[in-house]
Protein backbone atom coordinates (compact mmCIF):
# COMPACT_ATOMS: atom_id res chain seq x y z
CA UNK A 1 0.00 0.00 0.00
CA UNK A 2 3.16 1.98 -0.18
CA UNK A 3 2.27 3.37 -3.68
CA UNK A 4 -1.64 4.23 -3.12
CA UNK A 5 -0.54 6.06 0.19
CA UNK A 6 2.16 7.97 -2.07
CA UNK A 7 -0.82 8.80 -4.76
CA UNK A 8 -2.98 10.01 -1.71
CA UNK A 9 -0.51 12.83 -0.85
CA UNK A 10 0.44 13.68 -4.21
CA UNK A 11 -3.28 14.66 -4.62
CA UNK A 12 -3.68 16.51 -1.46
CA UNK A 13 -0.44 18.80 -1.98
CA UNK A 14 -1.82 19.26 -5.41
CA UNK A 15 -5.16 20.52 -4.33
CA UNK A 16 -3.32 23.42 -2.69
CA UNK A 17 -3.01 26.24 -5.07
CA UNK A 18 0.06 28.70 -3.78
CA UNK A 19 -1.00 32.22 -4.37
CA UNK A 20 2.00 34.14 -5.88
CA UNK A 21 3.27 37.39 -3.64
CA UNK A 22 2.14 40.68 -5.45
CA UNK A 23 3.54 43.79 -4.00
CA UNK A 24 1.34 46.04 -2.36
CA UNK A 25 1.99 49.11 -4.93
CA UNK A 26 1.43 46.29 -7.43
CA UNK A 27 -2.09 45.01 -6.19
CA UNK A 28 -2.93 49.11 -6.15
CA UNK A 29 -2.08 49.77 -9.62
CA UNK A 30 -3.85 46.52 -10.42
CA UNK A 31 -7.06 47.80 -8.16
CA UNK A 32 -6.71 51.20 -10.13
CA UNK A 33 -6.77 49.60 -13.50
CA UNK A 34 -9.75 47.43 -12.94
CA UNK A 35 -12.17 50.18 -11.53
CA UNK A 36 -11.37 52.08 -14.43
CA UNK A 37 -12.27 49.05 -16.50
CA UNK A 38 -15.59 48.89 -14.69
CA UNK A 39 -16.61 52.49 -14.79
CA UNK A 40 -15.75 52.83 -18.72
CA UNK A 41 -19.14 53.15 -20.82
CA UNK A 42 -19.80 49.72 -22.80
CA UNK A 43 -18.36 50.50 -26.41
CA UNK A 44 -20.98 49.82 -28.87
CA UNK A 45 -19.57 47.93 -31.89
CA UNK A 46 -20.72 47.91 -35.61
CA UNK A 47 -22.43 44.95 -36.63
CA UNK A 48 -23.48 43.72 -40.39
CA UNK A 49 -26.36 45.17 -42.09
CA UNK A 50 -29.17 43.25 -41.99
CA UNK A 51 -29.23 40.89 -46.00
CA UNK A 52 -32.26 41.63 -47.71
CA UNK A 53 -33.81 39.24 -49.32
CA UNK A 54 -33.70 38.47 -52.61
CA UNK A 55 -36.71 39.24 -55.12
CA UNK A 56 -38.45 36.42 -56.76
CA UNK A 57 -38.55 36.35 -60.43
CA UNK A 58 -42.08 37.79 -61.90
CA UNK A 59 -44.04 34.93 -63.06
CA UNK A 60 -43.37 34.87 -67.18
CA UNK A 61 -46.85 33.42 -69.54
CA UNK A 62 -45.90 29.41 -70.55
CA UNK A 63 -47.24 25.86 -69.49
CA UNK A 64 -45.82 23.90 -66.56
CA UNK A 65 -44.30 20.34 -68.46
CA UNK A 66 -45.22 16.71 -68.15
CA UNK A 67 -41.59 16.04 -69.81
CA UNK A 68 -38.78 17.86 -71.48
CA UNK A 69 -38.73 17.98 -75.30
CA UNK A 70 -35.64 18.43 -77.45
CA UNK A 71 -35.09 21.81 -78.47
CA UNK A 72 -37.86 23.80 -76.11
CA UNK A 73 -36.27 26.27 -73.47
CA UNK A 74 -37.57 26.71 -70.23
CA UNK A 75 -37.40 28.84 -67.25
CA UNK A 76 -37.59 28.51 -63.31
CA UNK A 77 -40.57 31.02 -61.29
CA UNK A 78 -38.61 30.72 -58.03
CA UNK A 79 -34.99 32.36 -59.30
CA UNK A 80 -35.86 32.84 -63.12
CA UNK A 81 -33.14 30.58 -64.68
CA UNK A 82 -33.27 29.32 -68.07
CA UNK A 83 -32.60 25.66 -69.59
CA UNK A 84 -32.24 24.88 -73.19
CA UNK A 85 -32.86 21.11 -73.45
CA UNK A 86 -30.65 19.26 -75.80
CA UNK A 87 -32.28 15.57 -75.23
CA UNK A 88 -35.94 14.48 -75.40
CA UNK A 89 -36.50 13.09 -71.38
CA UNK A 90 -39.84 11.33 -70.23
CA UNK A 91 -39.18 13.35 -66.89
CA UNK A 92 -39.83 17.22 -66.07
CA UNK A 93 -37.01 19.18 -65.44
CA UNK A 94 -36.79 20.53 -61.84
CA UNK A 95 -35.51 23.50 -60.48
CA UNK A 96 -35.44 25.17 -57.42
CA UNK A 97 -37.31 21.92 -55.95
CA UNK A 98 -40.71 22.65 -58.57
CA UNK A 99 -41.25 21.44 -61.88
CA UNK A 100 -39.87 24.31 -65.27
CA UNK A 101 -42.13 25.86 -67.36
CA UNK A 102 -42.05 26.03 -70.84
CA UNK A 103 -40.52 29.41 -72.53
Amino acid sequence: MVGLESTLEQAETAKKVKKPEVAEAERERQDKFLAQLRARKPVKVKTAKPVKAKAKAKPKKGKRMARASKGETYYCTVCGCEVLCTTDSESPIVCCDEVMYVF
